[in-house]
């Protein structure tokens, strides 16, 4: 186990010198082995991208599931070399950043932000970008893997972030931090567990949404800002796209706010669908639907 352990601190240190060309290529290479080994994240990914989009070829589900995989193996990748030079010019990564007022305009009602980010992009980068324009809080659940655990704990904190728990006591917290004018990271497209979100609808499939946002922010009407870190093509960096949500989001039910929020992130996606985690199995955990779209038989 100790041999392991130094193996992977020695991979993740070297990946951290890497450049975002470099890391990029090596996905290329290692997206290759899991398409073609028609592994698990290439499965979900295929099966993801054709319920969605019922309406595209056969070739376009093989060609963008494949594009995905390579996007997933960038933001894993880069992320260390992110981690490693952001804490003192991240706007080294940054090329342009849309709506650069927002999170200041938004900060001006003293009622705190949440950030809502995607898995779409570089959600790493997302993080790290707004905590070093203001006071942050997230959630952080730990990794089973202990190396990689200290390693994205350490990093995601590299520009000022502070990392709570998952269970009530960080969402106490979290509370707090909007009291104080503080901002707050979500990731809206996390899966709940059974019973413990809201049903919805993603690209009209039923999905277990997150009403952590909603219960959050709705007393006070905190604003919500989405964030997205737009991966440029030939390694040439990043492009932040930020934009505040309507209000009226907490004048709507549960329900119509978890709508909201999956119609949002369907507007994100469709800017560059490749780019969104597609992964990721956000179709479990629904209430009421017995059907496991994943089981492979």
């Amino acid at each position: 186990m100790m041999i392991i352990s130094t193996i992977q601190k020695i991979c993740l240190y070297l990946l951290s010198l890497c450049r975002l060309s470099i890391t990029h290529k090596l996905a290329n290479i290692l997206a290759i082995i899991l398409y073609s080994d028609n592994s698990k994240k290439y499965m979900v990914a295929h099966k993801n991208l054709s319920i969605c989009f019922p309406e595209k070829s056969s070739e376009w589900i093989e060609k963008t599931a494949r594009k995905s995989l390579v996007e997933y193996l960038k933001s894993l990748l880069e992320s260390p070399y992110l981690y490693r030079f952001s804490d003192n010019n991240i706007d080294k990564f940054i090329n342009n950043i849309h709506n650069k007022n927002c999170i200041e305009n938004c900060a001006k009602e003293n009622n705190g932000i949440i950030f809502m980010t995607p898995h779409h992009g570089s959600w790493e980068l997302s993080g790290l970008f707004v905590a070093s324009k203001i006071r942050t809080y997230t959630m952080f659940k730990p990794l089973r893997n202990k190396v990689l655990n200290d390693f994205v704990y350490i990093g995601r904190q590299a520009t000022g972030a502070k990392l709570v728990e998952t269970d009530n006591s960080g969402v106490k917290k979290l509370l707090k931090a909007l009291k104080n004018n503080c901002g707050i990271g979500i990731l809206p497209d996390h899966t709940p567990k059974i019973n413990q979100g809201t049903m919805s609808k993603f690209y009209n499939i039923p999905v277990n949404t997150t009403s952590l946002i909603y219960k959050l922010g709705k007393k006070n009407k905190v604003p919500i800002i989405y964030v997205y870190a737009e991966r440029l093509s030939k390694s040439k960096g990043f492009d932040i796209h930020l934009d505040a949500i309507n209000k009226e989001f907490y004048d709507l039910d549960e329900v119509g706010a978890a709508d909201l929020l999956n119609k949002t992130i369907e507007n994100l996606v469709s800017k560059n669908i490749s780019q969104y985690l597609w992964s990721y199995e956000r179709f479990r955990n629904r209430s009421g639907v017995k059907e496991n779209i994943y089981k492979i038989d």
